[in-house]
């Protein structure tokens, strides 16, 4: 059996299990009152949805990867610890954030179970180089490889896990917002490692990305403007920590990520600045982050979404065609200013409108 033919497998399967499970949780849902009512005046939605979407994506990815364990498929016993690790950490983010959708969780505690399930992922190293994962190393876009400490390391694995833990879900304030951002990253992480440029392909590690992908296909028609039902922060802290730990199970891809999400990256990096610089705490939700800003402008939330998701995919497919990394970098930067020039102007065209008092979570 090809690859290619295992790829579609796994894609198929993932798919007609989100396909099988949002119907279900949209009759549990509603059966039981389980539903978010529009009361913030970030919220786009103007009537009562389910909350909690991500579980299907989550139990279909976890589906996609057993199907990829029965298929003909080799692997390396620390590949093997390391997807079980992956599985170990998101049913964790899942079953806490799942919680606060339904209860509510304050931010602090909230962050201290992001960085415990980061922790399942890093700390496994102290056994030994073949265990965990941790980002030790990385292409100096000058010139040969930065090596950091192992505790330097630590951290900065746990900064990046939770960090793209938290820009999904802020991101996540449209309908198929973060859904649309997150295929696209994994799209672009799939073709980074079923058609590595080296010519090393890692096609074990491509079928994560499939898998991830597959979960966002079968969820987005449920998603979409307008929307039957909402990830939550079930679904977007689940599609965040997924996206980190793939982009370094099979060596680090930080690049690659960093240009696919950058969007979404620089649209909460600038949220949380303004907050701060206009005397604000940057957990105070208002509707300041790109996408409230061009809603309020009168764009549609596909137009936005569109939009999103096509810059997105360039500057991710850029990072696949671009080898030189010190254009991967200039390309970051030119990027990263020309959205700081962009959304400078949205904000003073553009006065966020605040919630009171209600964490941006």
């Amino acid at each position: 059996m090809g690859n290619a033919l295992i790829a579609l497998l796994v894609a198929a399967g993932t798919i007609a299990l989100v396909r099988v499970i949002v119907p279900a949780l949209l009759r549990l849902a509603h059966d039981h009152n389980l539903l978010l009512y529009p009361t913030e005046a970030r919220q786009v939605h103007t009537s009562p949805l389910p909350k909690f979407g991500g579980v299907a994506m989550f139990v279909a990815f976890c589906g996609g990867i057993a199907l990829s364990f029965v298929l003909p498929v080799e692997r390396f016993p620390e590949e093997v610890e390391r997807i079980v690790l992956l599985v170990t950490g998101a049913a964790i983010v899942v079953a806490v954030m799942l919680y606060d959708d339904l209860v509510g969780i304050a931010p602090l505690p909230k962050l201290a179970w992001q960085i415990l399930a980061a922790g399942v992922i890093i700390l496994p190293r102290f056994r030994g180089e073949e265990h965990g994962l941790v980002i030790e190393q990385f292409t100096n876009p000058f010139g040969g490889v930065i090596e950091l400490p192992l505790l330097i390391a630590m951290a900065f694995t746990v900064l990046w896990i939770v960090g793209m833990m938290n820009t999904l879900n802020w991101v996540d304030g449209l309908d198929g917002l973060a859904g649309s951002i997150t295929l696209v990253a994994a799209s672009i992480l799939f073709l980074h490692t079923f058609f590595r440029p080296e010519g090393n392909p890692q096609f074990t590690i491509s079928l994560l990305a499939v898998a991830l992908g597959a979960a966002v296909i079968g969820f987005l028609p449920f998603n979409w403007h307008p929307a039957r039902i909402l990830m939550g922060d079930t679904g977007a802290m689940f599609l965040g920590f997924a996206l980190a730990v793939i982009a370094i199970i099979g060596g680090a891809k930080i690049a690659t990520a960093l240009l696919a999400l950058w969007v979404p990256i620089l649209d909460v990096a600038w949220v949380i600045i303004y907050r701060l610089m206009n005397g604000r705490s940057p957990l105070r939700a208002d509707r300041g982050h790109l996408h409230h800003r061009l809603l309020d402008m009168g764009w549609s939330q596909q137009q936005i979404v569109l939009v999103v998701a096509g810059l997105s995919a360039t500057l991710g497919i850029a990072s696949l065609l671009i080898p030189w990394p010190e254009l991967k970098l200039a390309l970051l930067i030119a990027a990263g200013l020309a959205g700081v020039a962009i959304l400078a102007f949205l904000a003073r065209r553009v006065a966020p409108i605040l919630d009171r008092g209600a964490p941006d979570s």
